[in-house]
């Protein structure tokens, strides 16, 4: 299989984790990058400037990970966009094919999501809430990503927004 970089970027309970999930395979070389592993280094709420930190620490990651042969399916919120590009420079500098998806899922249908996510029900954690999804929500779509390949999870499940991003990266 060719290496390649997807780059997702999405609210809270829209699905990026669960599609993401799917490509791991280590006998293909594929792994998983979830950028907000790297929060709880600095902090419990990380900040926009502890942000940073964790976007470079996850850069670093993804130049070792991409130096190192795997292919790469990159997701987190992407509140701030910034490091977007600086991981799609990695990828370019490689000649490792590159895609960037934003997910698109109505606010209502986040919300809801957001009350009954794996974990809720056991007790690992807690409903972000309404007011926080509409407030990632509203940041999302002011700073849609240029060139961004749309993933609406209303209208997709799950298997056929993997499909998609395989399609897009040219992986079928």
């Amino acid at each position: 299989m060719e290496q390649f970089l997807a780059i997702i970027r999405g609210a809270g309970a829209s699905g990026k984790t669960t599609i993401a999930k799917k490509f791991r395979n280590f006998d293909k070389k594929v792994v998983w990058l979830k950028v907000d592993n790297y929060k709880d280094f600095f902090t419990e709420n990380s900040s926009l400037v502890e942000q940073k930190y964790v976007d470079e620490c996850a850069v670093a990651t993804l130049k070792y990970l991409l130096d190192s042969g795997f292919s790469v399916v990159m997701e987190k919120i992407f509140f701030d966009p910034q490091i977007i590009p600086l991981a799609v420079d990695e990828a370019n500098k490689r000649h490792i094919k590159v895609e960037v998806f934003q997910i698109r899922c109505a606010l209502e249908v986040l919300q809801e999501r957001d009350k009954n996510r794996l974990g809720i029900k056991e007790g690992c954690r807690k409903p972000l809430g309404d007011d926080v999804i509409k407030n990632i929500y509203d940041q999302l779509e002011a700073t849609y990503y240029p060139k961004a390949i749309e993933l609406n999870t209303d209208k997709l499940s799950v298997d056929e927004s993997v499909q998609k991003i395989k399609n897009s990266l040219g992986l079928n």
